[in-house]
């Protein structure tokens, strides 16, 4: 008999209410940081791509109300001359984009609600060439113009932590360079380097799992369950994947997102649910679960239904515009299920029929035409969940060499830095 933890359980009431669901995009970009497109071109994108939330993370730019002009910082005064002149609304269209009044040229909204504006959210770590990239939220201006520590994550979550906000960690394994070599994400002391930091920054509530096109970053999913399989049988906590398109472009905006499950539309409910998990993670592109070619189009896989039953063992699924329906467990597919039903399957796995290949988690993934959708995790606990910790491996000490090599890379600025630090 397993106990079953669901992410889901405070909301699953509401999940089959589609008034209860908000599309929403946490990782945003504009020409006040290094985009290709005006603020108030991409708030424009989002809303005719009816999205219900939006956050502008912009590096190291804290995000503010979308009438008020964001701080300029000096490293990005180039993208006047390259991209032309910057633009935040008017106060008349912010209040017409937040009721969901303002008619764009596109007028393809059909949404009836606004676009709920996050403010105070950042990129942190702005001018790191190893982009590792820390998204920070409810937080200060203690990161802003601050250009960052070539691999240190550790930094901006304290101090996101220490305002009173939350964070996840961007794209890792775009940091690992897994896009060149996907085992570096299975490597222990790489999974354990960003288990440490989950373990003592609780503020850091989980990852970017779908990222874009899911190019550099495709092995995020490895990553994750590696994170599960090692953390929960710890008991301290679970990391909740999350989605986000990360666009630069308005041909970007509607390649990974989330859909969150809320009581009502609010900033506090929103910090809420990424806090518990009451969301999923969809992406129109999955390179290692929908092909290296496929595009998602149309209607995405969506969650419409949840059930857990303790008793039984089971949980329940009800998917919509989907066509196929897989059980995941400590990274493999346990169970897989495949229908051509109007887009419309119920899955159910008996937890007892897997006890040989579930350790401490189940999630779920809804694969159709118009992409994938993540559930969270859920914990499995058969009694004695924590035989399934793992031994941790020591860190290995750097040499001052090969901390540079480990800060630069192999790029060019890194050669020339090695070079002269060797002097």
């Amino acid at each position: 008999m397993y106990k079953i933890k669901s992410p889901y359980e405070n909301v699953a009431a509401l999940i089959g209410n589609k008034e209860n669901h908000y599309k929403t995009n946490l990782h945003t970009h504009s020409t006040y940081s290094d985009a290709n497109n005006t603020m108030a071109d991409m708030i424009f994108g989002f809303y005719d791509n009816d999205f219900d939330i939006l956050a502008f993370a912009e590096h190291g730019i804290l995000g503010k109300e979308w009438d008020k002009e964001p701080s300029i910082i000096p490293l990005f005064r180039f993208q006047y001359l390259w991209h032309g002149k910057r633009r935040y609304l008017t106060t008349e269209e912010y209040r017409a984009i937040l009721d969901g009044t303002y008619r764009t040229q596109k007028n393809s909204r059909t949404q009836k609600r606004g676009l709920m504006c996050v403010p105070d959210t950042i990129e942190a770590n702005m001018f790191t060439l190893m982009k590792n990239h820390v998204n920070g939220y409810f937080t200060d201006d203690a990161m802003e113009g601050d250009y960052g520590k070539e691999n240190d994550f550790e930094g901006p979550i304290a101090t996101i932590e220490k305002s009173g906000g939350i964070s996840h960690i961007n794209h890792p394994t775009d940091w690992l360079g897994a896009y060149k070599d996907p085992s570096c994400a299975k490597v222990p002391e790489n999974v354990n380097f960003f288990a440490d930091l989950f373990r003592r920054y609780k503020s850091c509530v989980g990852m970017e799992v779908l990222n874009m096109y899911d190019r550099p970053n495709r092995s995020d999913r490895i990553l994750w369950d590696e994170l599960l399989k090692i953390l929960i049988p710890e008991g301290e906590r679970c990391v909740w994947g999350f989605g986000n398109s990360d666009a630069h472009r308005v041909t970007e905006i509607d390649t990974a997102f989330m859909d969150f499950i809320l009581p009502e539309y609010s900033l506090e409910n929103l910090r809420k649910a990424m806090e518990n998990g009451n969301f999923f993670a969809v992406a129109r592109y999955a390179k290692n679960e929908l092909g290296e070619d496929f595009e998602g189009k149309g209607p995405w896989p969506k969650v419409m239904g949840l059930e857990v039953d303790d008793e039984a063992d089971e949980i329940t699924v009800k998917g919509i515009n989907c066509n196929a329906i897989e059980w995941i467990a400590d990274g493999e597919i346990i169970q897989s299920e495949t229908s051509n039903t109007n887009g419309e399957m119920v899955s159910t796995i008996k937890l007892g029929d897997y006890s040989d290949k579930i350790s401490c988690y189940v999630r779920c993934q809804l694969k159709g035409d118009g992409g994938i959708c993540l559930t969270q995790p859920f914990i499995c606990d058969d009694g004695d969940i924590a035989r399934f910790k793992k031994e941790i491996p020591v860190p290995k000490v750097l040499s001052k060499k090969e901390q540079r090599k480990k800060d630069f890379g192999d790029t060019r600025l890194g050669v020339i830095v090695n070079k002269i630090k060797s002097k």
